[in-house]
């Protein structure tokens, strides 16, 4: 009985510390922002928009057209994609834009490229060379490139791999 008592005591201890440190005027753990929630990202519908498909039917997950697609999966759960854009320059030519979060406790290298496709979702140029990018412990990082074949660019699509 004797010990049973004790620990009770023990755990009693172990529940109230944190509440005294706090009436005692210490300052409560901070935890680094940002904080990333995966199950966020896996229940959100994809967004309305253009998909790449399969030829074949269920074949191949749609993978929407005009965003990032992490296609690596080391760092499916290391990293989140914060933003993305396009803007088409003066000449016709479209700019693509990428805000990434390191959603880790530790630095992480990243790698990013581009496809720019046109109308029928056909490469309109070649593929971008990939660009590294380094990010500190949940730091943000950000990615762009810029198309070369004018008006034909109708959509795009940025890959994100770990870095090589």
């Amino acid at each position: 009985m004797r010990a049973a008592g004790s620990a009770r005591v023990r755990s009693a201890a172990l529940v109230l510390a944190p509440a005294a440190a706090l009436a005692a005027g210490c300052e409560p753990v901070v935890h680094p922002a940002p904080r990333c929630d995966y199950r966020a990202v896996v229940a959100a519908s994809p967004p309305p928009g253009p998909v790449l498909v399969s030829p074949v039917a269920g074949a191949m997950t749609p993978m929407p057209l005009n965003a990032v697609n992490v296609t690596d999966y080391a760092i499916s759960n290391k990293v989140m994609v914060q933003a993305t854009n396009a803007r088409r320059l003066e000449g016709g030519d479209i700019e693509v834009f990428a805000r990434v979060v390191n959603c880790t406790d530790y630095p992480l290298q990243i790698e990013a490229r581009t496809h720019f496709l046109d109308a029928g979702q056909n490469d309109a140029e070649p593929v971008t060379a990939w660009s590294r990018l380094y990010l500190q412990a949940h730091s943000l990082a950000s990615y762009d490139a810029r198309s070369t074949a004018g008006a034909s660019v109708d959509s795009y699509l940025i890959e994100l791999r770990e870095g090589r």
